[in-house]
């Protein structure tokens, strides 16, 4: 089985477990807090536990790497992420903005991505060499060429919290055309699909980042983390979209990097 053939299965599996977050959106359920205080509810987990179930049936040989459930068998050549409801705060509050995402690494590198908008009734996918698409449409990063300019995404500001991040936001409202704040994978995606410029995100997982890196690259931007050359999924920061603003927001926080040394 191809990657393009393999997308097909993805995009296959994601109907059920979409269909089971729509059915409780802007519903009646309990939200619980994780360790880390942020939210998760019945959706979650149903939405992966579907995922996981129907990637076992497809994939026997590969592992996952999921949000609610944790891993099984992630040293395996091929792997799959999952975050069954990215932006649950957003969802929990009955915002349209959430997302679900799966992506598939081969060797630790993303190979094939897909964002769903299921409130929205979107679907991106990308595979690697073939390109990024949305509902039939080709996507393409902007051509934006200066930060002045540029229209930025950002995470929610409570991500923003550490002096060195801290300096990064209050640079780029001081210095980028307009500054928005467009939460989780939502931000990312419109960086992909070129409405915004970049997307700057201090905070998220390797399940948040892996569909992220491969959408974008197949869009013809660029995924970074902050500071260093590697573009990890496993790093926690991120810069996606148009490669020039990307360059333009790293080069700002390796200047106040220098500067804290």
């Amino acid at each position: 089985m191809n990657l393009l053939e393999i997308k097909d299965v993805a995009l296959s599996m994601m109907k059920p477990a979409k269909a089971e977050v729509l059915k409780w959106y802007r519903g009646e359920f309990s939200v619980d807090l994780k360790d880390d205080q942020s939210p998760v509810t019945i959706a979650d987990r149903n939405a992966e536990e579907i995922l996981r179930k129907k990637i076992s049936q497809h994939f026997p040989d590969h592992g996952i790497i999921g949000e609610e459930f944790g891993s099984h068998n992630p040293d395996a050549e091929w792997v799959w992420t999952i975050d069954p409801v990215d932006g649950t705060r957003s969802f929990v509050r009955g915002l349209p903005l959430f997302a679900s995402m799966i992506a598939l690494l081969h060797k630790g590198k993303p190979v094939l991505g897909i964002i769903e908008l299921p409130a929205l009734g979107e679907t991106a996918w990308a595979v690697k060499g073939k390109g990024a698409f949305a509902n039939g449409q080709r996507l393409r990063v902007s051509s934006q060429s200066r930060l002045k300019g540029a229209f930025v995404a950002v995470a929610d500001h409570y991500c923003f919290r550490s002096e060195k991040c801290t300096f990064l936001f209050n640079r780029l409202n001081q210095e980028a055309g307009i500054v928005r704040t467009y939460p989780d994978a939502f931000g990312h995606l419109m960086a992909i699909r070129g409405v915004v410029d970049v997307m700057v995100d201090p905070l998220a997982k390797i399940w948040d980042y892996a569909p992220c890196k491969i959408l974008v690259q197949e869009a013809g931007g660029r995924f970074a983390n902050f500071a260093g050359s590697r573009a990890s999924i496993e790093e926690g920061t991120a810069v996606v979209g148009n490669s020039k603003i990307v360059q333009q927001v790293r080069k700002i926080f390796r200047e106040n990097s220098k500067k804290a040394k």
